[in-house]
């Protein structure tokens, strides 16, 4: 039987779980930005994180510039990490609902990706799977988020 370590702490209005013992949904702190657990390793450690912040509203190019001011490590996800998102995202909407923060990939939500699939177009993920939209294009405004690969304890 395997027993599973939690320590819990008060992170502002946030409750955050530490890096052992955490699963897809939980939610974290990593460098100071508040996230969802994404993916853990064989070991129970966070391996993928999603913030928390999102950007609204907004096309490729812009999403991939706002990407990159998050910190170090933090970017747009690849095609791959965003089926990870999709894969999981019961339990990570499930995490973001207990604390009241807006759910990925419900309704008619669309995230971007950083994987292009043209020259003019890149990924994006919403509830209906992966498709390829505008980089810029007023009637291709989504939503953005970063993740961060965590290299476990």
């Amino acid at each position: 039987m395997k027993f599973k370590i939690i320590y819990y702490f008060l992170i502002g209005s946030l409750l955050a779980v530490s890096c052992r013992g955490t699963e897809p949904g939980d939610l974290y702190k990593c460098d100071g930005v508040k996230c969802v657990v994404v993916t853990v390793d064989g070991n129970g450690n966070p391996s993928l994180v999603m913030s928390l912040d999102e950007a609204v509203n907004i096309d490729a190019d812009s999403a991939l510039l706002w990407s990159t001011q998050v910190g170090d490590g933090w970017h747009l996800p690849s095609k791959a990490e965003m089926e990870l998102v999709k894969k999981n995202k019961s339990m990570i909407n499930r995490g973001l609902e207990y604390k009241k923060m807006p759910v990925v990939l419900r309704n008619n939500t669309y995230y971007w990706t950083s994987t292009p699939c043209s020259e003019t177009h890149v990924y994006a993920c919403g509830p209906d799977g992966l498709r390829c939209y505008f980089r810029t294009n007023a009637s291709h405004c989504y939503r953005a988020r970063t993740v961060k690969v965590i290299n476990g304890d």
